[in-house]
């Protein structure tokens, strides 16, 4: 993960308002202008924040008492990690999704385990192995999270299943024992980790596990491998050394895959990265990222040349100008059989399915 671990909000408008695409890429494209965006998916949120008074420490809670070992900085406040989350993810979303959080509960109770053990630690537990030196017993035996008790315990299956909730995040501590994200609901499906099984869910419940140690631009990071655990299930295919690419894999094709005709990247790797987080390399490489602005009517290019300085060499810089490539216009690629609009998929796959379908089968009928 990125060594930057303060939080600038005063900075984040700035990511979010600056150059989303740059300049036209050089050379004639297929379309004059872009399709209309899609509808706004409105997408409600339960928020349980694990965050409780530590006794004794005049009335501060864990985020404002622990450090981790090793580091000087503070963690950061839950309460407002989670406004700025959703607030970056409706701004680059170019309008395609609205995150409205529905009910935040702030909660004693945690639902991680020690490895090896059947009992969940109480609150007073975990004050207590988060005081021990250098964390011996997070670090020497591990910790795995009760999904299913979570699950069962606020009812959100029956929440989801209402159309009360469509997700859930979860802010807790470091070795909580959460996955970045994880689907719950018939027809789950890898979501950056194996889905929960034996719930009653009937539709597809997403749980994001975010760490509220870390700055905000990590919980983008965790969206993001979300985002391309969901588009690998939607193209079935993942490989940017195919040599017929779909169109997910010609989005995330960096510099290294094909020389010279780079386009957005993935999460870990910007168009011009060598190496995992490489957020900073000042490599001068050729990008098609401008004809994702005109998706699906894209043509093949001149390009034109970028550096870091395209997302301000930083982490959040590059994640606000990943999702803000991402296609998210109205209608079906009559090409490829897919949405236009990719982040339908991501906030609720099975209701996108059921549109592709439909727009499938009208596209035949008008034939």
């Amino acid at each position: 993960m990125t060594n930057n671990r303060t939080i600038i909000f005063p900075f984040l408008l700035i990511f979010l308002l600056s150059g989303p695409f740059g300049a036209m890429a050089q050379g004639t494209r297929k379309t004059t202008k872009p399709l209309p965006a899609a509808g706004t998916i409105k997408v409600k949120v339960l928020v349980v924040i694990q965050d409780p008074v530590v006794p004794g420490e005049g009335n501060k809670r864990l985020h404002e008492v622990f450090k981790t070992p090793g580091y000087s900085f503070s963690w950061h406040n839950p309460e407002e990690l989670m406004k700025a989350y959703r607030d970056t993810l409706n701004s680059v979303s170019h309008g395609a999704v609205k995150y409205e959080i529905v009910k935040v509960i702030n909660d004693d109770l945690f639902f991680t385990k020690i490895r090896g053990t059947d009992s969940l630690l109480r609150k007073e537990q975990v004050i207590s192995l988060l005081r021990e030196p250098q964390w011996q017993t997070f670090r020497s035996k591990g910790t795995s999270f009760d999904y299913n008790a979570f699950i069962q315990h606020y009812g959100l299956c029956e929440m989801r299943d209402k159309g009360e909730i469509n997700e859930v995040w979860v802010w807790s501590f470091p070795y909580c024992g959460m996955w970045e994200s994880t689907f719950a609901g018939k027809g789950a499906f890898w979501l950056n980790s194996e889905p929960v099984e034996g719930t009653t869910c009937k539709d597809l419940l997403t749980v994001m596990g975010l760490n509220y140690e870390r700055e905000m631009s990590l919980a983008l990071e965790s969206y993001g491998h979300r985002v391309e655990s969901v588009m690998k299930q939607v193209y079935g295919r993942w490989d940017n050394k195919a040599a017929g690419k779909n169109n997910w894999e010609l989005f995330t094709t960096i510099e290294s895959h094909n020389p010279g005709g780079g386009h957005i990247g993935n999460i870990h790797f910007p168009v011009n990265g060598e190496s995992d987080y490489d957020y900073k390399n000042k490599k001068v490489v050729n990008t098609f990222a401008d004809v994702w602005k005109y998706y699906p009517g894209m043509s093949a290019e001149a390009g034109r040349q970028v550096d870091c300085a395209e997302w301000q060499c930083s982490h959040l810089g590059y994640m606000c100008w990943w999702y803000r490539h991402l296609p998210h216009f109205a209608g079906l690629n009559k090409l490829d059989g897919h949405l236009n609009n990719w982040w339908h998929y991501v906030v609720d796959y099975n209701a996108a399915v059921r549109l592709e379908n439909q727009l499938k089968t009208s596209h035949v009928k008008r034939k």
